[in-house]
């Protein structure tokens, strides 16, 4: 990725993560239930760059986000899906990071690329048509085993799921544990944990 625009973008949004991760820490915890709405939410820079080039290179065109967030992860897979000749399909529940999102997008020129869908995510999966070349799962981690289970027979052969915060943060490990043996036991998807940024599980349904 070379294109000026959307690097001044995306480090503009890995500033303002930053910034906010900092502020976060200091919050109690009875304040973070509060803010988590208004804050950025996204993928690390490294997971990113890895989304884009792993798009990149396994070529899939219909792509599924579950969190939008700011639109930070949205630019990576979307810039890719351009290339691939495909389109995101991201899906928030938070009116506010969506009317985020559409403008980050929008600034970048990659708004031809992208379906911005608003509601629950768990509602949306079930209407929304397949079927799904790779998917990116980063909403709140109680739901991804519900939102997995509904795309589960939609995916392509071939298609790959990218689950985020498999080990960061460490309060949300039983429930990042139980979603990998969840997706493990599936007799013709293959899963691996790989440790970049906050952590990830890379699932890849079996061709046939």
């Amino acid at each position: 990725m070379k294109e000026q625009r959307i690097l001044n973008v995306l480090s503009e949004l890995d500033a303002l993560q930053e910034a906010q991760h900092n502020q976060f820490k200091t919050l109690s915890p009875e304040d973070h239930g509060k803010h988590r709405d208004e804050m950025m939410l996204g993928v690390g820079s490294q997971t990113g760059e890895f989304l884009n080039i792993l798009l990149k290179t396994q070529g899939g065109k219909n792509i599924l986000e579950i969190g939008t967030s700011f639109g930070y992860s949205t630019i990576w897979l979307a810039e890719a899906a351009r290339v691939n000749g495909g389109r995101v399909t991201t899906l928030e529940c938070v009116a506010s990071k969506q009317a985020k999102a559409v403008e980050n997008i929008r600034r970048v020129g990659l708004e031809d690329n992208v379906d911005f869908q608003l509601g629950d995510a768990l509602e949306l999966i079930e209407v929304l048509p397949g079927t799904w070349d790779f998917v990116l799962l980063d909403l709140w981690k109680d739901l991804y085993i519900p939102c997995f289970d509904r795309f589960y027979n939609k995916l392509a052969p071939g298609a790959i799921v990218v689950a985020d915060n498999i080990i960061v943060p460490s309060n949300s490990r039983t429930i990042m544990k139980n979603y990998q043996q969840h997706v493990r036991i599936k007799p013709d998807l293959n899963s691996i944990e790989i440790n970049i940024d906050q952590g990830l599980e890379l699932t890849r349904k079996e061709m046939s």
